[in-house]
């Protein structure tokens, strides 16, 4: 198949002129003059990369980490309705379900692949901004063992506080088996922050949110990931959980390179505003902003898609949509190994979203096949969420 499109996103530039792919890859990118025959014309519209999204709970009403419960069909629903917001690489981010998700990427259904996963804990810290420390388990090798194994070689990320007793053993055992770790939910400061990082943290989980600040006389855990050069720093780009103000400020102290997009979304990603009961034991709030706040005015997750958060970093904090792109699709691909993903480059995976300027999806394609068409996609949302969940309007 062979698109026309005047802005193809493609390494360093913006191409006016033609994409052939097909269910192999991508076979070539050509200027406008060239003489072939486009089979689609989507001139006036975009074509960015598909979004790799590691930090991801869920989305769309569907919950992919409870306890106890049969929830393929939750996976299913989910993997689907994540093309519906340009995401064609997924690492869900689960703790409890690590062996489902390992057997439905075996599945390969469609919509976004499966192509790692993400345990955020269950070793946190719940702290920093309206932190409520709740606790949290005793360090088990045992059990990251039993992660690993129940992973099957997806597990790629396992997010720890290092503060907490045990946490350089853990850091060292999970590095030993080629899985990153992430900086996260941690209250150490600058100093303790650096230590940890030479434990083998190479990742700062959701940067700037839940760690200690930067303050003129200590620099805190952010000030740590983001004068770290060996750190990669996921970040949440709504303009929520980081002011685009902040983001502008992080992004001179940090060159973007060593940055990646993440949605950090969760089960209420696309629900209306509301006052929702999240996971039947919490009450949250959707506002019109898309918080997403607890009754104590913590942030529960995100409802904002990577590819929103690429409209705010273009249209807010002024960065090229090229170097946006990048962040969202092909450092994560870099950081984890991923050859054939993250770019429009003949021989990559033809994974890529045709936009609008309000930065909504069109239309989605991975590997060379439609995931998603807004046209005929028009009811991706779990049908049961709102009923189950929904406390008011």
């Amino acid at each position: 198949m062979i698109i026309r499109c005047d802005r193809i996103v493609v390494p360093g530039k913006i191409l006016d002129g033609f994409l052939e792919f097909d269910e192999s890859g991508i076979l070539g990118l050509y200027e406008k003059d060239a003489d072939v025959k486009a089979d689609l014309d989507y001139c006036g519209k975009r074509i960015i990369p598909g979004i790799f999204d590691t930090h991801n709970h869920g989305g769309f009403g569907y919950v992919i980490d409870p306890a106890g419960e049969d929830i393929k069909d939750q996976y299913r629903g989910y993997l689907k309705a994540l093309g519906s917001v340009g995401v064609t690489s997924i690492f869900p981010t689960v703790t409890r379900t690590i062996k489902v998700a390992a057997e439905v990427a075996k599945e390969n259904p469609e919509g976004a692949r499966i192509v790692g996963i993400h345990s955020e804990g269950p070793y946190l810290n719940r702290v920093g901004e309206k932190g409520i420390d709740t606790g949290h388990p005793d360090i088990s090798l045992d059990t990251l063992n039993q992660m690993v194994s129940d992973g099957e070689g997806l597990l790629k990320l396992v997010a720890i506080a290092p503060e907490l007793p045990g946490a350089k053993e853990a850091i060292e055992f999970l590095v030993s088996k080629g899985i990153r770790v992430a900086y996260a939910h941690s209250n150490n400061n600058y100093k303790e922050a650096l230590e940890s990082f030479s434990w083998g943290i190479t990742v700062s989980t959701h940067t700037a949110n839940v760690m200690s600040g930067i303050h003129h006389r200590n620099m805190g855990g952010l000030g740590a990931c983001l004068l770290d050069e060996d750190i990669w720093c996921e970040v949440i780009c709504d303009g929520l959980h980081v002011s685009p103000e902040m983001l502008t400020l992080m992004f001179k102290v940090k060159s973007p390179q060593k940055f990646m997009m993440v949605s950090d979304n969760g089960a209420m990603a696309g629900a209306p505003v509301g006052r929702y009961r999240s996971f039947g034991w919490m009450d949250v709030t959707i506002d019109e902003q898309g918080f997403c706040l607890s009754d104590t005015g913590r942030l529960c997750g995100s409802t904002k898609p990577v590819l929103f958060g690429i409209g705010v970093l273009v249209n807010k904090v002024g960065l090229p949509l090229t170097t946006v792109c990048e962040m969202a699709s092909a450092h994560p691909a870099q950081v984890y190994g991923l050859d054939k993903k993250g770019a429009l480059l003949a021989g990559k995976d033809a994974d890529f979203v045709v936009i609008d300027e309000n930065y909504q999806a069109l239309a989605t394609w991975r590997e060379g096949k439609k995931i998603y068409d807004r046209a005929v996609d028009t009811d991706l949302f779990a049908k049961d969420f709102l009923k189950e969940h929904l406390v008011t309007l």
